[in-house]
């Protein structure tokens, strides 16, 4: 059996497959956790309520997937999936009603596994459930490519729990057991609630397609309750689409459209010393209400403990740019702000105060992440450079202000 990493895919040929979810301590997983199998258009959205397989609803309208039991898995039967089903995608959510807190961080194991159709093993995707806080997550899917079936680890998460997921597919989101008691219990009231002792935070987000779709860190809106996006030119409600901890990266959607899209660059990744320039709003306004723009170099094409998933670079950061893109000569993302050197604490262990020193997630990576979700996003290959000015005026229009109320 081949064991698989997040966003890696493997061809799986025709006819049957069986691919399941499980988890330790098994019986808490069972009991404490739901498993489904969402068929999927090319848009990414399910056709009808009854593309959605589980143990409530064990078999498709088509027939091609199919409930199997305990330990929780599907039958896939890939010759009679229509033609219109692009994806079928494995999600594993925690079940409405358990305790508050119970998240998939509560289980010491969760893996995803497929077998052929002579039950032989073939792949398993190991997912870390430690620092896992969401509550629902997409963990594999199965996808044509150019004819041929493919299975891909994804592990991608949705903090807002299950109603998120079923939005993202487009399907009507249950019912929380709270809201059914106050539809139904005597004197129930709708309305917003008290906001006494919420917190308040920022951070800063770049959009990525033209629907609305946002990139930004997971720290940026880790225990958000309500996120808010805001430039110079508009405000709008954000809404939790996927989460990946394990990377430091959430995509979030606007209620409508944004006025620009960044692009990615194409091709070569980021160089050794090459400029880049950084956008965004550190400090939640302190120093004025518009994006500020930096400036500096790629120092270093590996991160903490030689992270091969980041950069470092020198253009001047602070609390707030995290989640912003860095851009390169011509205005291309080619990274991620994550976050910058605790100087106080080196001087502490060194008597030196390093400067400048940031990093920030390749833009491979986040552009793994958007493929995994199925988000497309824009991209060109290098060009001549621009000035910052061009670059900060363009910029504008698709860096945004991410704040937040938990």
């Amino acid at each position: 059996m081949r064991e698989l990493q997040p966003g890696q895919n493997q061809p799986i040929g025709a006819g049957r497959v069986v691919v399941g979810v499980s988890g330790e301590p098994r019986e808490d997983f069972e009991a404490r956790t739901q498993i489904g199998a969402v068929l999927l258009g090319a848009d990414g959205q399910a056709r009808a309520e009854s593309d959605l397989v589980s143990a409530e609803q064990p078999r498709s309208s088509d027939g091609s997937v199919t409930f199997a039991g305990y330990p929780p898995a599907f039958r896939i039967e890939l010759d009679a999936a229509p033609a219109g089903v692009t994806r079928i995608a494995i999600v594993l959510t925690v079940k409405p009603g358990m305790p508050p807190g119970t998240t998939f961080s509560v289980f010491t194991a969760i893996r995803a596994w497929l077998t052929d159709a002579a039950d032989k093993p073939q792949f398993l995707f190991p997912l870390p459930p430690a620092g896992r806080g969401e509550t629902a997550m997409i963990m594999a899917e199965l996808y044509r490519h150019q004819g041929q079936w493919k299975f891909r680890a994804v592990g991608q998460g949705f903090a807002a729990g299950l109603p998120a997921l079923a939005t993202h597919f487009g399907l009507q989101a249950p019912p929380t057991p709270s809201e059914e008691r106050s539809s139904t219990g005597p004197g129930a009231r709708r309305g917003p609630q008290p906001s006494a002792g919420l917190t308040s935070f920022s951070g800063t987000g770049f959009c990525i397609h033209p629907e609305g779709y946002i990139l930004t860190n997971h720290h940026v809106i880790e225990g958000a309750r309500e996120i808010l996006a805001r430039s110079p030119r508009q405000r709008c409600r954000l809404e939790l689409v996927f989460a990946d901890p394990s990377n430091d990266l959430a995509l979030l959607r606007a209620e409508k459209p944004w006025p620009g899209v960044a692009t990615f660059r194409d091709g070569r990744q980021a160089q050794l010393g090459e400029a880049v320039i950084v956008i965004g709003y550190p400090l939640g306004g302190l120093l004025g209400s518009g994006p500020q723009v930096t400036t500096g170099n790629v120092s270093s094409l590996i991160g903490p403990g030689d992270d091969t998933r980041s950069l470092q670079f020198t253009a001047p950061i602070q609390s707030g740019n995290s989640g912003g893109p860095v851009l390169d000569s011509d205005g291309a993302v080619v990274g991620v702000v994550s976050s910058k050197l605790n100087a106080a604490r080196v001087h502490e262990m060194t008597g030196d105060i390093p400067q400048n020193v940031n990093f920030a997630i390749k833009a491979a990576l986040a552009r793994s992440f958007l493929e995994a979700v199925g988000v497309d996003c824009q991209d060109r290959v290098a060009r001549s450079a621009r000035s910052t000015a061009d670059i900060a005026a363009e910029a504008r229009d698709f860096v945004v202000k991410i704040e937040c109320q938990g």
